[in-house]
């Protein structure tokens, strides 16, 4: 490939935008900098890419801070990311409170700071100053210690394809010991290269599915350099994509033999390059996902100046991949008709499972993404918890037409329950009005017992299908889905916690969590709770006794 970037000179400006930055800054050492022995930057990834939100001062003598206080110190060049204003200059507006918070635990001085991104702007790069204290003043060149939230827990390595194509990846890892989900990101143009971690910080598009909450492993190659706009007519080129996807095939392949990988619930996100070639490794392996997010995609399918026939042609073959299509209508940088025309092929090809979202200005300038910065529909889009919890609960086998007639009726004890099941236990349990089975608004199966269940809890709004169109009768409930189910009734009930302000903490659920609102509901009302003191274990399938036992709770609960 040649630079998985965009390579015209007049959008230069727009992916520096994308970029981490590089720039070479002048250090600010204190008179008696031998006090401070390291200084670490607690960084995660943002919106904007990556943020600072506290630093560790590692002091000689800490006895000669004990009267330290946050207006002893200054710091500039700290900004929230978002480097244009509506008039598309570029700005840096740094903030009038620095939110600074100061804590000293032995040699360590800790510095919450309000966070802005690391470690700069494009004007200039932060910098901290204390004029009581001078040899505690530092910026990025002092910084000796970067740690980054999510960012850390990848693992680098290499792979090399049967093809002899040699893959540098990262890949994070899920810590459970049963083959789980694997999210296949693809980076976008700005984040091409060898340092194996722009592609990781650029955006959230590596880290959003884990610190959204979902057990996965999250694979991440880095390509080594870009391929041009219209590589459908470049033969030499479109032959080393698909190489590399070759590779990348075999080493998904090595994984799920290993046992680390669910082979059925394999997902795909590209974004900008990456939405591009994320097209051409679904046709290239159209049985490998079970659902994609590709977004702001480069025109690798077909010239979207022509008609919508050489789309088909390039897209016939993943018509039954679940996938969603999203761009900012007036991208400057990846043209939306790339999207739309993909869209409309598989649309008119007769696709079931084929989201488009289209962001139109007014939406882009409503989340501060101007002029070239509506390249970045990124940004909404991995915001987006419901798609989210649509894609991970597709599964290969759910995604497309299937029998349903195989799952059984009846729950067991210590068995999962699938959504048929659970569908069947609501709707006679709860007594919601009955809806004709004809009424059952999926395109995909479900067994006969279950239709007219299925058709009566999502009328009822207890339920809904994992997208549109697909119900998934066979999947397993897990505690989080379970918590938005108890969630739908306690509202239906018209319940309200006593005390709004009361959290239940969990330690492996934080408030990013898409279902955090609802586990938190079922929590206060006594029907859910943690699976061990302090773990709720969202990711769990719900078994028969549990499903019973939440029934019964349900039933004593008083109405407000």
């Amino acid at each position: 490939m040649k630079r998985w970037s965009m390579n015209t000179k007049s959008m230069g400006w727009m992916l520096a935008l994308t970029l981490s930055l590089s720039v070479i800054w002048p250090a600010t050492v204190g008179a008696e900098s031998t006090q401070v022995t390291q200084i670490q930057a607690n960084t995660y990834v943002g919106d904007p890419g990556e943020m600072v939100e506290s630093f560790d001062i590692t002091v000689a003598n800490p006895e000669k801070y004990q009267n330290l206080k946050a207006s002893d110190f200054e710091i500039t060049g700290n900004y929230d990311g978002y480097p244009l204003n509506e008039a598309e200059e570029i700005i840096q507006n740094e903030y009038e409170d620095d939110g600074i918070k100061l804590t000293i635990t032995d040699h360590t001085i800790h510095m919450a700071v309000k966070p802005f991104k690391y470690p700069g702007g494009f004007k200039s790069a932060f910098a901290v100053t204390s004029k009581a204290y001078p040899e505690l003043s530092f910026d990025d060149k002092n910084v000796n210690v970067v740690k980054t939230r999510t960012v850390d827990e990848f693992e680098k390595g290499q792979f090399t394809g049967s093809n002899g194509v040699n893959l540098s990846y990262q890949l994070k890892r899920s810590t459970s010991e049963e083959p789980k989900p694997l999210m296949v990101w693809l980076h976008g143009g700005g984040e091409v290269g060898t340092d194996g971690r722009s592609h990781l910080t650029a955006n959230r598009g590596a880290v959003v599915w884990t610190e959204s909450g979902y057990d996965t492993s999250v694979l991440a190659v880095q390509y080594p350099e870009n391929y041009s706009f219209k590589i459908y007519d470049n033969p030499e080129q479109l032959a080393q994509m698909q190489a590399y996807f070759v590779a990348q095939y075999e080493l998904i392949q090595k994984l799920v033999a290993e046992g680390e990988v669910d082979p059925n619930r394999i997902y795909l996100s590209g974004v900008s390059s990456g939405g591009g070639g994320a097209f051409r490794f679904l046709t290239q392996y159209p049985d490998l996902f079970a659902g994609a997010i590709i977004v702001a995609a480069k025109d690798t399918v077909a010239d979207y100046t022509g008609s919508v026939e050489a789309f088909k042609k390039e897209l016939k073959n993943i018509v039954d991949v679940p996938v969603w299509i999203m761009h900012a209508k007036n991208d400057p940088t990846t043209d939306s008709r790339t999207s739309s025309l993909a869209y409309q092929a598989l649309t008119e090809l007769g696709a079931k499972h084929v989201n488009m979202t289209l962001y139109d200005d007014a939406y882009m300038d409503s989340q501060r993404l101007y002029g070239g910065m509506k390249h970045w529909s990124w940004v909404p889009a991995f915001d987006n918890k419901e798609v989210l919890a649509d894609l991970f609960q597709l599964s290969k086998g759910t995604s497309g037409e299937q029998d349903g007639g195989n799952i059984e009726q009846g729950t067991k004890p210590t068995e999962p329950v699938t959504r048929a099941q659970i569908a069947l236990v609501l709707a006679d349990e709860l007594n919601l009005p009955e809806v004709s089975e004809s009424a059952y608004p999926y395109t995909d199966s479900a067994p006969e017992w279950a239709r007219q269940a299925i058709a009566t809890v999502t009328k009822a709004g207890l339920m809904k299908g994992v997208s549109n169109q697909i119900f998934a009768s066979g999947e397993e409930v897990t505690r989080a889905q379970m918590a938005v189910i108890v969630d739908h009734i306690l509202t239906s009930r018209v319940w309200n916690a006593a005390d709004e302000s009361t959290v239940v903490l969990f330690k492996d659920l934080n408030d990013k969590h898409w279902a955090y609102e609802a586990v938190q509901n079922s929590a206060k009302a006594g029907i859910m709770s943690g699976m061990s003191k302090d773990q709720f274990d969202s990711s769990k399938s719900v078994t028969g006794a549990q499903l019973e036992l939440i029934l019964q709770r349900l039933e004593q609960l008083p109405t407000n």
